[in-house]
């Protein structure tokens, strides 16, 4: 029986050698979390037998189970490799729709503007509301997306906020002088903006404004005249000031007290194939003339030139034309009990009933630790504590060895008793 005792013991010690030597092996594996061999003895005894007088029958292997303690943050160049200070998995999905989850953020942009690790599984994120950029967690998780290429945005709204000088002379009498783009004392005063076209190529458009008359009936009287490049955009537009107050008393084109509403027609043979609606804003100050805020919609084309990605996941894309847009904002995945989730190899892990149900979260709230971008997350691996163990179970095995060398010289010896 001491035979077989001895047996369970070296296979437990060659077991024990095996996890220290794959701890080992992976040292130097990214976000790789050391396992350790859990042993129980066997003690079997029947019903009428004293317990007090039984002897263990040796050892069994219970189960490996991975210590998922936080390993070395390691900076890094690239600032999509990312590491989790804390708690939380990296949700991923593979090719065939499998639901995964590493530590591992080592990621990279695929032919498809994907999210992807080395093995070209796709990171998951939570559609984004709209408006206040939060993720909808009603919802099923999505690729995360990184567009490398915006494409053009035509000009459709231009919205001018100015103010108009109350000094000055009038030009003319009633408005009767044309505007002459060349000859700047037919204006007093004007404004050049950039538009883009339907391929984002850029144009210029200047509103020309014209004094007709100053405090007449209590009245400072505008024109404007639109010009894109030498031609003028449609017909004059009449503005009249409170000499006193500043404020605007009419408007031509019906877009309310304060605010006129202008189009630019559309031109196919200059690329402008949506009319453009002006917004203009103004009022009467006494000082000299002043742009408030000048807007527009209109976009060139533009490539992605950095992504950031914050501690609480969010992603940002930067592109040539000056946008910046929210791609995802990247939610961890925990679980009640992340030590029996299923080893799936590549420090990847699959859901069981031992692990509980994975629930997701921002990462830095309760619960989840941080992101981190230009950073992975090493082994935790301690080599100087992998060494111990292997010395240990070298002396196990040794041991249980002996056991069984001295049980086989105990029967040799009993065999040869002679009568």
């Amino acid at each position: 029986m001491s035979f077989y005792t001895s047996l369970t013991g070296l296979n437990a010690a060659a077991t024990e050698l095996s996890v220290a030597s794959n701890n080992i092996a992976n040292s130097g594996t990214a976000s790789f979390k050391r396992s350790d061999a859990e042993f129980g003895d066997i003690f079997a005894t029947s019903t009428l037998q004293r317990s007090a007088s039984g002897v263990g029958s040796g050892t069994v292997l219970l189960g490996i189970s991975q210590q998922f303690t936080q390993g070395n943050i390691e900076s890094s160049a690239n600032s999509l490799d990312l590491a989790i200070t804390g708690d939380g998995f990296f949700p991923i999905k593979t090719s065939d729709g499998a639901e995964l989850y590493t530590r591992n953020g080592g990621f990279m942009l695929n032919d498809s503007n994907l999210l992807v690790n080395s093995e070209g599984h796709t990171l998951q994120v939570h559609p984004l509301d709209a408006g206040t950029n939060a993720s909808n967690f009603n919802q099923a998780t999505i690729g995360l997306e990184v567009k490398r290429d915006l494409p053009a945005v035509p000009t459709t709204k231009m919205g001018l906020d100015i103010k108009l000088p109350m000094t000055g002379p009038a030009i003319g009498v009633g408005g009767t002088t044309a505007i002459d783009i060349n000859d700047s004392d037919t204006y007093s005063e004007s404004q050049t903006f950039s538009l883009y076209d339907d391929a984002g190529e850029p144009y210029t458009a200047t509103v020309y404004y014209q004094k007709t008359a100053d405090d007449v009936d209590n009245e400072d009287t505008w024109k404007a005249d639109i010009y894109i490049g030498d031609e003028k955009i449609g017909d004059s537009t009449n503005i009249a000031f409170n000499s006193t107050s500043g404020d605007l008393v009419t408007t031509v084109a019906g877009g309310g007290v304060g605010i006129d509403t202008l189009t630019i027609g559309a031109s196919v043979a200059d690329s402008r194939t949506s009319p453009i609606t002006l917004t203009l804003s103004a009022v009467s100050h006494g000082k000299a003339f002043q742009i408030v805020n000048q807007t527009q919609n209109g976009l060139a084309s533009g490539g992605l030139v950095n992504v950031d990605v914050g501690n609480d996941g969010m992603v940002t894309a930067t592109y040539s034309n000056g946008q910046q847009l929210a791609a995802g904002r990247i939610n961890l995945a925990n679980f009640s009990s992340p030590e029996g989730l299923r080893q799936d190899g590549g420090t990847k892990y699959s859901t069981t009933a031992s692990s509980g149900a994975v629930s997701y979260g921002e990462a830095g709230s309760a619960g989840f630790g941080t992101i981190r971008s230009g950073a992975i997350e090493r082994s935790n691996v301690d080599l100087t504590g992998e060494l111990i163990d292997l010395i240990s179970a070298q002396r196990n095995f040794q041991a249980n060895a002996k056991a069984i060398e001295t049980s086989s010289s105990l029967t040799q010896t009993i065999i040869n008793i002679r009568g």
